[in-house]
């Protein structure tokens, strides 16, 4: 009986034995493997976790009195083609992207009502010049008084006021350009019934273009009327236009920025449309001579406004600085506080970095 009950014991004891020296087996491999981690983590060297970055120098430059703003061009004027006439279209002259002068008819309304009225008007003018005469005849003889003269001659002025005015509504009937240009824009068709008023279409000047661009408030009052300006385009590389300051906005907008307008002569050789954009190119007056500490555009982080830059430390890491700066035309701004000669300042990977952090220079 005992026999038996050890070899039941012996049945159970074998498989807890290999299960436990399986944990324990299990055990062992994962310590050693958290060993090894642990062991290549303590070997990384730290200056792997520096930030590459580039930096460059805050430049103590001469002050450019040129400024380069970019703009673009639009007609000289525009003016509508109105009739003052009612009737039908009967014949239209006119089409877009047509050249045409100064007095051209462009349209014609229908004259028939007018013309019916002209007659009518006429008739009228002449009985009353035939009565007037008859009672100058009479008022001679003594057969009638002055006033009675009078009125009838009163008739003859307010006859002659009438038909007068529909002469000129005759003349209305025509319709001229107001001046010479290109013609933008029909807005109706022979055949259409125009009104006292209505828009036919539109004529623009290009002869000459001016050329539209904004400038911020510290260089507006640095500019007058009469200016030159030098004009290049990409439409025509290597190509300069000369042309002049004609008007400077007495107002800014919303971004303090002000309307600057210059008129640019148009060329046969050259020949320049309205929509299209250019470089406009000028010195500055009254703006003197000096240096400033100049950095690139790019370090700025914010607005111009709330310019910050980070700062290279000494010990490779950065500081984040407020600064104030001056807009200047091109990739450079001027520093006016917050920064030295000398100093070194982050212009890329500005989105990575916080103060304090370590960064590796890659390029200056």
């Amino acid at each position: 009986m005992n026999t038996q009950n050890n070899k039941r014991k012996s049945k159970f004891i074998l498989p807890i034995t290999i299960i436990a020296l399986l944990v324990i087996s299990m055990i062992v491999v994962l310590a050693n493997n958290k060993k090894k981690i642990n062991e290549k983590a303590t070997a990384i060297p730290q200056s792997v976790g520096a930030i590459p970055t580039k930096i460059a120098k805050v430049e103590q430059q001469e002050i450019d009195n040129g400024l380069e703003m970019t703009g673009f061009f639009a007609a000289r004027q525009t003016l509508p083609l109105i009739a003052e006439a009612q009737g039908s279209v009967i014949q239209l002259n006119i089409k877009e992207g047509q050249s045409i002068n100064a007095g051209q008819v462009v349209a014609c309304i229908d004259p028939t009502s007018v013309k019916s009225n002209l007659a009518s008007a006429q008739a009228t003018y002449n009985n009353a010049v035939k009565n007037k005469e008859r009672y100058q005849r009479l008022a001679e003889a003594g057969a009638l008084s002055q006033k009675q003269y009078e009125d009838v001659a009163l008739n003859v002025e307010n006859a002659l006021t009438n038909m007068r005015n529909i002469q000129q509504q005759m003349k209305y009937t025509i319709i001229r350009s107001p001046m010479s240009g290109v013609v933008s824009e029909v807005k109706v068709e022979q055949g259409s019934f125009a009104t006292p008023g209505m828009e036919l279409g539109s004529v623009v000047d290009i002869s000459s273009l001016k050329m539209v661009f904004q400038v911020a408030e510290q260089d507006v009052v640095k500019l007058k009327k009469g200016q030159p300006v030098v004009v290049t385009t990409d439409v025509y590389p290597g190509h300069e236009f000369n042309g002049n300051i004609s008007l400077i906005s007495v107002q800014a907008d919303a971004a303090r920025k002000y309307d600057v307008e210059v008129q640019v002569a148009n060329s046969k050789d050259f020949p320049l449309k309205a929509g299209m954009f250019g470089t406009a190119k000028l010195n500055t007056i009254n703006s003197g001579k000096g240096t400033a500490l100049f950095i690139p555009r790019q370090a700025i982080v914010g607005s111009i406004e709330n310019a910050q830059v980070f700062v290279l430390n000494s010990d490779s890491t950065v500081s984040l600085k407020s600064i104030q700066v001056q807009n200047q035309s091109g990739d450079k701004v001027i520093v006016l506080v917050g920064l030295s000669a000398d100093e070194q300042v982050i212009v890329s990977g500005q989105i990575n970095l916080q103060s304090g952090n370590k960064v590796r220079v890659v390029s200056e």
